[in-house]
């Protein structure tokens, strides 16, 4: 893949739009920290996150069937390189004040609310199926990438100056920018058909329920279902926090500074990007209730550990091991939500998972900073670890989720519909774990379909 091939350009566009969101971010949470404290922060990162509801409902996704999806990105890449340099113009100039930090980060949330659904359009546009497939998988890579170094690269670059900082950042957008403008639709099909430009049902999630479609009630009272919302709840309550929050307030009260806060940002990738690249480790945790009794159990170790260690060094690792146990709790909820409700009430259940994810997240930073106000920071991130043990007595009080098993996967001529050797090949050799919604643990939709708030994007 040559740099100059649209692929190359596009992977190009992608990874300077990833570094940039991470630079942006890092740096306006430590300016909002540095001007209204602690509460006002976590208001300010909660009330961002809030546009990626409408994205999560589909309010936003038109967008990407209505305009052409490159061109689209490109617009939303010149959107955020126009609030970063702002941001940095502001900052030189007279410093940002606490209502222009949350314009910001609402209009940043809004961005990424609106151009993330086309992001998955552009490789159908430009690729063949074959390109297609080594594009997805490239982008996985570099959103793995970016999620690591891209704090720390951020946290360095604060050390020159928070507006320096967010010059480079808005930089980058406009390179981005200029690249994705640059890629032009490969040529219709041989049929006059053009390319598929990633409309109808995302793969892998369920379609509009049917007629005999349980209710919300109904689909709760299964058994397991309503033990395994309530601790999908409890792990968005503590997690995303722990991570956005609590990781920058921890930072700034032991004076490990915007460095500091780069590096917890770039832990916590690594231990999300540990976690899925450990498939084998993932699927024999999903939808096993003793995988989740110990992966909260051990999430609140690291939690507690975490609020109270006494150098950057150890916090790291402890922060590696919190987001690696995080990301093997969600999988095995989700796991025990695919294999427990029969298929028509999938639908029912997920969609109360998304919605009690998507304002659960909001609610865990907005609670971290009160406690942070009311007493400190070491035990508002200690907090976060008690809701996760609170998920493990639940999973543990509830004998269906308890005693739950991961499904062992399809393997032999068996594994495909009867009078279907070829399928049953293909199961057993692909061996592919069950579709997962795209939300991690902390409620956020990432790139490579990772839990979203465990990524770095939702530090």
């Amino acid at each position: 893949m040559s740099a100059s091939s649209p692929a190359g350009r596009w992977s190009s566009a992608t990874l300077a739009s990833l570094l940039g969101v991470q630079v942006f971010q890092v740096v306006l949470a430590w300016s909002v920290l540095t001007v209204a404290g602690p509460l006002a922060t976590a208001v300010v990162l909660a009330l961002g996150t809030l546009p990626r509801i409408a994205m999560m409902s589909g309010l936003t996704a038109g967008l990407a069937g209505r305009f052409a999806a490159h061109r689209l990105l490109a617009v939303g890449e010149l959107g955020r390189a126009a609030l970063a340099l702002a941001a940095a113009g502001a900052l030189a100039v007279s410093g940002l004040d606490f209502t222009g930090l949350l314009l910001a980060s609402l209009l940043f949330g809004l961005v990424e609310a609106i151009t993330e659904p086309a992001a998955g359009s552009v490789p159908a546009l430009i690729a063949d199926a074959a390109g297609r497939q080594r594009m997805e998988a490239l982008r996985t890579t570099l959103f793995r990438v970016t999620v690591v170094v891209g704090g720390p690269l951020a946290g360095l670059g604060a050390l020159l100056g928070l507006s320096t900082a967010l010059i480079v950042g808005g930089l980058v957008f406009l390179v981005s920018a200029a690249l994705f403008l640059s890629l032009r639709p490969r040529p219709s099909d041989a049929d006059g058909t053009a390319p598929a430009a990633g409309h109808g049902p995302a793969a892998g999630m369920p379609g509009p329920p049917g007629a005999d479609a349980p209710k919300a009630g109904e689909a709760l009272a299964l058994p397991g279902v309503r033990a395994a919302l309530i601790c999908t709840v409890l792990i968005e309550l503590g997690c995303p926090g722990a991570f956005g929050v609590g990781t920058l307030l921890l930072a700034d009260d032991r004076g490990w500074g915007a460095v500091g806060f780069g590096v917890l940002v770039g832990a916590v990738g690594l231990g999300t990007v540990l976690a899925a690249l450990a498939p084998g480790f993932a699927r024999r945790l999903r939808g096993s209730g003793s995988g989740l009794i110990l992966a909260c159990v051990l999430t609140a170790a690291a939690m507690a550990g975490l609020a109270f260690s006494p150098n950057l060094p150890l916090a790291a690792v402890l922060t590696v091991v919190m987001a690696l146990a995080a990301a093997a709790a969600s999988a095995a909820t989700l796991g025990v939500l695919f294999s427990g409700p029969r298929p028509e009430a999938l639908g029912m259940v997920m969609g109360v998972v998304m919605a009690a994810g998507a304002l659960a997240a909001p609610l865990s930073y907005v609670l971290v900073g009160l406690v942070a106000r009311l007493a400190n920071p070491r035990v508002a991130v200690a907090a976060c670890a008690v809701a996760l043990l609170a998920a493990a007595l639940v999973a543990l009080s509830d004998r269906t989720l308890r005693t739950a098993t991961a499904p062992e996967p399809p393997t032999g001529p068996q594994a495909g519909p009867p009078g279907d050797p070829a399928a049953g090949a293909d199961a057993s050799t692909t061996d592919a774990p069950p579709a997962e919604a795209p939300a991690d643990a902390t409620g956020e939709p990432s790139a490579d379909g990772q839990p979203g708030h465990l990524s770095a994007k939702g530090a």
